[in-house]
């Protein structure tokens, strides 16, 4: 996490009275009030890393259920410490668990089926959550809420021909360093439903420039279960970018979703961004202590997000 505060503009007025005695002067005279200053122009300039991951939900298989990773996916997050992590896919058990390892963050998420906070729990949980972590010393969250992917997302519903309720967290962060303030939205498209992943698309377009009413920078991590290329991506195309596509470094060939198999599959998982500036982009396919952590690999990007405030001094 870097910052840095630039003076680009700074001036003010002094206000100069003859001392002609050390006595006030005899007579009516009234004290001049001070002038204001002019006010200050600054850049500030940010820079942070936000990741995707799917955790995978917990299938309790021997080789790839959640006690045979856990331990390696804490080992990426110690190594990575990416400063904003958006999972898809968290279970109860497996966000207090790596909440347990990773204190420093905070987190925010409502079941998809039950519109409730996780349980604090090392048991098993079947319910999913999108829950996005932050740092708790770099970021202050200003605001937060989830909608449902569906016709009515105000409400725990199951939208068009998905497979599963599927949900879209999102906060209002300011970075505490600079006060700065961003969006982060973090989703999961359905896996089967074609229209439920175009209409999804839609819908989170819309709440974004709903919720972002304000055009801050925004950043939206997911697994979207398709390429980046997909008609899907036309509600936000031109408004948001890919970060793969346009890091100054980026791993763009690497595949993200892997299936539990070498190589990789396919890129379905991406972040997106607007109003900052893609530095790198990578895929996180090494070995934390066990090959897969999941069957999908999280990928992360680091982000320079640089704008002018007015103070007055």
């Amino acid at each position: 996490m870097k910052f840095t505060v630039n003076t680009i503009l700074a001036s003010a007025v002094a206000v100069m009275l003859p001392l002609l005695s050390c006595s006030k002067p005899e007579g009516n005279q009234e004290d001049k009030p001070e002038e204001n200053k002019e006010p200050v122009t600054e850049t500030r300039t940010s820079e942070f890393t936000v990741m995707s991951f799917n955790v995978a939900v917990d299938n309790l298989q021997e080789t790839k259920g959640w006690q045979s990773r856990k331990v390696a996916v804490n080992n990426m997050i110690t190594t990575e410490k990416p400063d904003i992590i958006g999972f898809q896919e968290a279970q109860a058990h497996e966000i207090t668990d790596m909440i347990n390892a990773n204190p420093e963050y905070g987190w925010y998420g409502l079941g998809r089926d039950s519109g409730s906070k996780p349980a604090n729990t090392t048991s098993y949980s079947a319910e999913e959550a999108m829950v996005v972590f932050w740092k708790k010393d770099v970021f202050k969250v200003i605001t937060m809420g989830t909608f449902w992917l569906s016709e009515t997302p105000e409400k725990v519903s199951l939208g068009w021909d998905a497979s599963y309720m599927r949900t879209a967290t999102w906060l209002e962060m300011e970075i505490k360093a600079t006060g700065q303030r961003f969006f982060m939205f973090n989703t999961h498209l359905d896996n089967k439903g074609k229209t439920a992943r175009t209409e999804s698309m839609k819908l989170i377009a819309d709440k974004i420039e709903e919720i972002d009413y304000s055009n801050l920078p925004c950043f939206l991590t997911a697994d979207f279960n398709t390429t980046s290329t997909d008609a899907i991506f036309a509600p936000i195309n031109g408004k948001m970018a890919s970060a793969r596509d346009f890091a100054v470094s980026s791993e763009k060939t690497k595949n993200t979703y892997n299936g539990y198999t070498a190589n990789g599959k396919s890129q379905i998982d991406h972040i997106f961004y607007k109003k900052v500036t893609p530095l790198t982009f990578r895929v996180l396919n090494g070995n934390y202590g066990n090959i897969y952590i999941s069957d999908h690999y999280p990928i992360i990007a680091k982000f320079s997000y640089t704008s002018t405030v007015t103070v007055t001094e």
